[in-house]
């Protein structure tokens, strides 16, 4: 019975690896040359600085060789995104095709593969693996755990171990089904409810940041310019200058430099947070991020 278990498990690592390393190739394939680009960008930016003594040549040219580097990373990200969610929102549908199978007068194991035949998005692949896997001989535990580990939402997880156990348990297999079905669909609600009811904090973080921007520009190209009229005037009263030595020491594309690194600082900090509470972690925020940058760019250009 021992060598009868270890071959299916065999079969599992081999149907694991040669999967996880294509797609760590894939990314590597499509991060590198992007990370190389955007390192270019930033030493030609920096070189090109030195020489012109524009530091805004510099400051845009380090952002944008940033989101070079950063934005295929975050498209990556959010094709996985979309993956995983379309699987989730498919599981209601899986389980009702399970229920009707099983009410047909089929048992769970070929209700499963019968739904491996149905058009439920990109489920419908990870289904068909665990059609094969189960025809090979290898072990329901397993079966389970190498789905759940394909899919990789927590959605599926749940799911697996839920009908892993309705298979070990037995009883009214229609009747365990049903609950699975409820539980994830009242799962799936809640999560709706949370992200429409949180939407407003993550349009709070935009407007802020767009007031904040407002403000910036409005100080830059209004209030800072009459700062260098004075200056040019002073100039011409050298008497006069003394008694202002503040103002005419003033750095005002300094002042300009730290506005526009503080709406950077913002639009990270800003970004990620509205990550965290529309999609419930960090590297969602990425977007956002991406976005604020374009709109402060954008905003001093017009300085």
């Amino acid at each position: 019975m021992q060598k009868a278990n270890q071959r299916p498990r065999k079969s599992r690592d081999e149907v694991k690896l040669p999967k996880l390393s294509l797609f760590h190739s894939q990314k590597f394939k499509v991060v590198l040359p992007s990370a190389l680009v955007g390192i270019v960008m930033i030493v030609s930016s920096l070189y090109y600085s030195g020489l012109s003594g524009n530091t805004s040549i510099r400051d845009v040219g380090v952002i944008f060789g940033a989101l070079t580097a950063i934005v295929p990373v975050t498209l990556i990200h959010l094709r996985e995104t979309q993956r995983k969610d379309n699987i989730d929102r498919n599981l209601p549908l899986f389980l009702l095709a399970l229920s009707s199978a099983v009410q047909s007068g089929a048992n769970l194991i070929r209700a499963i593969e019968n739904a491996a035949d149905r058009n439920m998005g990109p489920l419908t692949p990870e289904l068909k693996n665990l059609r094969a896997n189960i025809s090979w001989g290898m072990p329901i535990e397993d079966a389970f755990e190498n789905f759940a580990n394909k899919t990789g939402t927590k959605m599926s997880k749940r799911v697996a171990v839920l009908l892993e156990m309705a298979l070990k348990i037995g009883g009214d297999i229609r009747t365990n089904l049903e609950m699975i079905q409820k539980h994830v669909t009242e799962l799936q609600n809640l999560e709706k409810e949370r992200k429409s009811s949180l939407a407003p904090y993550t349009y709070t973080i935009y407007i802020s940041f767009a007031v904040f921007l407002g403000i910036a520009v409005i100080l830059s190209s209004q209030f800072f310019s009459e700062f260098a009229v004075v200056q040019k005037l002073l100039e011409k009263s050298p008497g006069e200058g003394e008694f202002f030595s503040s103002i005419t020491n003033m750095d005002i594309e300094a002042l300009n430099t730290v506005l526009f690194n503080m709406s950077i600082i913002e639009a990270i900090f800003g970004g990620l947070a509205a990550g965290k509470i529309g999609s419930g972690n960090y590297v969602a925020g990425i977007k956002h991020i991406i976005v604020m940058i374009v709109m402060a760019v954008v905003a001093f250009m017009f300085i």
